[in-house]
């Protein structure tokens, strides 16, 4: 199949997960808010971002690289997946570890709980995305569509069941959790129908060269969390969990702006593939009809959502949650500096020029957490936005001059 049949055969299944993916987690999202209210909402979403700092460890690129190398060297599927599986089981042991540990310097029960049933859900989730990673490195796209589209109707299950029988927030992410396992185990099932060995494997030569190359991953994975997480726990921190809810209704609707990314994510492979094979044009051509596309669509749209920014959280959520309206209009402007970020960040990774990536998030996160620290504490959370948006287009332009610079 030549390329452009290629990437519209990726891009419509991939399309097909957001829609499905980012219309049900909308629509979960949605009935969780109304259901918790902002104080509720705030302390699960905590939870989460507490959680996220210690995920740090999950991964820190392995997926990226196993990905790359798979696309080009299909030979290599097995032993990436049973060393994949055999690392990624030790740095579970090590992040529970590590939670667990940390939880005797908090101060309830209640959030210990919930803190233990979120790390076990990550830990699954994460052990499951080796799977998927295989299917994205061999282009097979309507299985990520299949594995996906299950398990998120199962979180649509879980949350309205749990809504319906009134159930408590520990309720939700247990239900989560479940919901994650089983999914999983049929993602491995469709693996081993591929023909893919699914064993755990620990080979000292080749994890050792793997987690070199991670490096520069792990740094960045740091950098990300951080970056990713900081202003959440920084607005519990100085403002409680109440204004986390009325922040993080916004994010919520940020979240399923950036189903935009499927483009990103479906050209990722061919982008691989195409600096391997140095075929420069069609990259060239490939790019600019990306870049011109998606400013004819995405300008248009964030306009749109600006203006009627009031009227949109009224309709999703309900009036008590004005407050989050021009939250929410800036955070669609970082949605869309965010897809072109990520845009320039896949080139870079293909190049294998990871450590750029790297230096360029670095410097967002600084100009992201000062800003936070600062501005925070006097302006409430649309601060949070306004450093998030500062932080991206930081990112951007460093990404963009390090591209620039290694075509010179």
């Amino acid at each position: 199949m030549n390329t452009r049949n290629l990437l519209v055969k990726n891009t419509f299944w991939l399309g097909l997960v957001e829609a499905f993916s980012k219309v049900i987690m909308f629509g979960v999202t949605v009935s969780l808010v109304r259901y918790l209210g902002p104080r509720d909402f705030g302390t699960y979403n905590l939870a989460f971002s507490y959680v996220a700092m210690f995920m740090i460890l999950a991964d820190f690129g392995l997926n990226t690289i196993a990905t790359r190398d798979m696309a080009k060297h299909r030979d290599l599927t097995d032993k990436y997946t049973s060393n994949l599986l055999g690392l990624k089981l030790l740095l579970s042991l090590i992040i529970a570890i590590s939670i667990i540990v940390s939880l005797f310097v908090l101060p309830t029960s209640g959030t210990k709980t919930m803190i233990l049933m979120v790390m076990f859900y990550n830990l699954v989730q994460n052990i499951g995305s080796i799977f998927t990673t295989i299917f994205v490195a061999w282009e097979r796209m309507k299985l990520v569509f299949i594995t996906k589209l299950a398990y998120y109707l199962g979180i649509l299950i879980s949350a309205f069941s749990v809504i319906y029988f009134h159930g408590s927030t520990i309720n939700i992410i247990i239900a989560y959790g479940i919901t994650t396992t089983l999914s999983v185990l049929f993602s491995a099932l469709l693996i081993h129908r591929l023909g893919i060995k699914i064993k755990i494997a620990f080979d000292k030569a080749f994890c050792k060269e793997l987690l070199i190359e991670t490096i520069p991953f792990m740094g960045l994975a740091i950098v990300g969390t951080v970056y990713a997480n900081n202003d959440t726990l920084l607005i519990g921190k100085f403002l409680g969990s109440t204004q986390v809810g009325f922040y993080q209704s916004a994010y919520k609707i940020l979240f399923a702006f950036q189903s935009i990314n499927v483009i990103n994510n479906a050209i990722f492979p061919r982008l691989n593939v195409l600096i391997h094979e140095n075929k420069t044009e069609t990259l060239s051509k490939l790019i600019k009809i990306v870049v011109v596309l998606s400013i004819l669509g995405l300008i248009p749209l964030a306009t749109i959502i600006t203006i009627f920014q009031n009227q949109i959280i009224t309709l999703i959520y309900k009036p008590a949650f004005l407050p989050a309206a021009s939250t929410m209009a800036i955070l669609v402007w970082v949605g869309v500096v965010n897809y072109f970020r990520n845009l320039t960040s896949n080139l870079l990774f293909a190049q294998k020029k990871q450590h750029q990536v790297f230096l360029a998030t670095t410097v967002g996160l600084v100009v992201n957490l000062t800003l936070n620290l600062i501005f925070i504490p006097q302006f409430g959370f649309i601060a949070a936005a306004w450093a998030f948006l500062a932080g991206e287009t930081a990112i951007l332009l460093v990404t963009i001059f390090s591209l620039v610079k290694n075509e010179k």
